[in-house]
């Protein structure tokens, strides 16, 4: 029932489209056109598309889940930041420029000739390449030195030095989609501890693991929490402790006999982790 119900949702919003002109360039490009010639119909399609999901969203507040039983998105009440706003606006540029957008790409797909065909690889190419894209800029323009210094051990797991609460967003931007904290709550004033990191970050929609290790008095109960952290994390894992140090430590760890010891030694070298005096334990 939902996979039909999904079929008839999207093959309405594509004869819309199709309607509406939706898929006819010249007629979006017009519409965006404007300080040159331009078309204004497409105003009625924005009205006729803002004004029912409007009342849809109040509809949907009051509902745990949809007619079909799928549960609701959650609404996204952060505001508008920059990335919103440079994404809106390279958005909106790409669409004057071919006059296409991706729900409107794919309801002309049949009849777009091989232009159309050619605007869509670029589009899913676009769309694979876009989340490391993303993060190289993010680690372009990070400022440096302060607490939050990410430092990409691999691409799927970082450490850092400690980390602020309002760091978090910043974190999620750049891809990360579980975080976990090797810092003692008993080395931190109470505004970084592990359950006020937690409630900030499970907000944010973010895996939180509580992991503390103290120092010189690593346990393997640590280890294997890490490793079974990394192994469950659907995406790139993201840890801190006080200088990232003992992240570090219970990664390699973490990864004895899986992978060479002078790469698990090297690796977070490059970062000034010196991890030479555990060499007996990673099996080199």
């Amino acid at each position: 029932m939902r996979n039909f119900g999904a079929a008839l949702a999207g093959g309405l919003f594509g004869a819309g489209l199709l309607l509406s002109g939706m898929t006819d360039t010249t007629k979006v490009q017009g519409w965006l056109d404007v300080f040159g010639d331009w078309d204004p119909t497409l105003a009625f399609v924005m009205g006729g598309a803002i004004i029912p999901m409007a009342l849809a969203w109040r509809v949907a507040a009051r509902r745990r889940v949809s007619a079909l039983g799928t549960p609701f998105p959650p609404l996204n009440r952060s505001g508008a930041d920059t990335r919103l706003v440079v994404g809106s606006a390279l958005f909106g540029a790409g669409w004057a420029l071919a006059g296409l957008c991706p729900g409107p790409a794919l309801a002309s797909l049949g009849f777009g000739g091989a232009g159309g065909v050619v605007f869509l690889i670029a589009m899913l190419a676009a769309m694979v390449a876009a989340p490391r894209a993303s993060r190289w800029l993010d680690t372009m323009i990070a400022p440096k030195g302060t607490a939050m210094d990410i430092r990409a051990l691999t691409p799927t797991y970082a450490v850092s030095p400690q980390i602020e609460p309002s760091d978090l967003p910043a974190i999620k931007a750049a891809g990360y989609l579980t975080v976990i904290d090797n810092r003692p709550d008993g080395e931190i004033p109470p505004h970084l501890h592990a359950e006020t990191m937690q409630k900030a970050a499970t907000a944010l929609g973010l895996t939180f693991v509580i992991n503390p290790v103290i120092g010189g008095a690593m346990t393997p109960e640590n280890v294997a929490l890490q490793r079974a952290a990394i192994e469950a994390a659907t995406g790139p894992v993201f840890a801190y402790c006080a200088s990232g140090n003992r992240s570090s430590v219970v990664w390699a760890l973490a990864h004895a006999g899986l992978r060479p010891a002078d790469e698990l030694i090297g690796i977070p070298a490059r970062f000034g982790y010196q991890l030479e005096h555990l060499r007996p334990m990673l099996g080199g």
